[in-house]
């Protein structure tokens, strides 16, 4: 739909975008953002359900807690849609919007910090096997939980002001998306290899490049 209206804008001249054509820089910011924040979550998502299936297996042990886990899952997605204005505290956006955003940045969190305290107390006392799915499992928590207290400077106005187009945004994005998903989704290949194909990977393979792996995402 954004890239619609900049076509329209450009061969029709209609002023959508343009402050020359009476158009609002802001709407392409907010456009842009309400999408792409949430594709975070769309692909977040995901790899906690992984990680939610590889830590009891190899825990030897029931999740913890799965009804609030399940409510988390839901309470993300649906803060998800609701933060995009982070992006934008010095936009120029409204200050009122950009305190109804900061607050709304820090409630995501509290789902995320309970999905973390689940999968660490399914932990607690469990016959805990060090497989490569697991390590990878382990690498996704410890990056996700690094990124999202990143991502609780950011949702601080007065942080966010100077930490702005800075490489600590470029961090606390890697550090979720790149470093922890990708680590989830390589633990859900390890796990569902034998499953889908009958044949075992080489464990003690697996291990050395889920440990290099986070080695390097560090």
């Amino acid at each position: 739909m954004t890239l619609a209206l900049v076509g329209a804008e450009r061969l029709l001249h209609i002023g959508i975008f343009d402050p020359a054509l009476g158009g609002d820089p802001l709407l392409f910011q907010h456009l842009f953002w309400f999408y792409s924040h949430p594709a975070v979550y769309i692909t977040v998502l995901p790899a906690m359900g992984v990680a939610s299936q590889i830590i009891p297996c190899f825990a030897r042990k029931r999740i913890f807690g799965y009804r609030f886990m399940a409510y988390a899952i839901l309470g993300i997605a649906s803060l998800g849609f609701l933060v995009w204005g982070h992006h934008m505290f010095v936009s120029g956006q409204s200050m009122y919007a950009s305190m109804v955003f900061s607050l709304l940045s820090f409630l995501v969190a509290i789902p995320s910090a309970i999905k973390v305290f689940n999968w660490t107390a399914t932990l607690y006392k469990g016959r805990i096997t060090f497989s490569a799915p697991m390590l990878c499992a382990f690498g996704f928590v410890g990056l996700f939980t690094i990124g999202g207290l990143a991502g609780l400077t950011l949702a601080s106005l007065a942080l966010d002001v100077h930490l702005t187009d800075t490489y600590y945004v470029v961090a606390h994005f890697h550090y979720i998306m790149v470093g922890g998903t990708v680590m989830a989704y390589l633990g859900g290949i390890h796990f569902c290899w034998p499953k889908m194909t009958g044949r075992m990977y080489p464990e003690m393979l697996g291990r050395v490049a889920a440990l290099i792996i986070l080695s390097a995402s560090i």
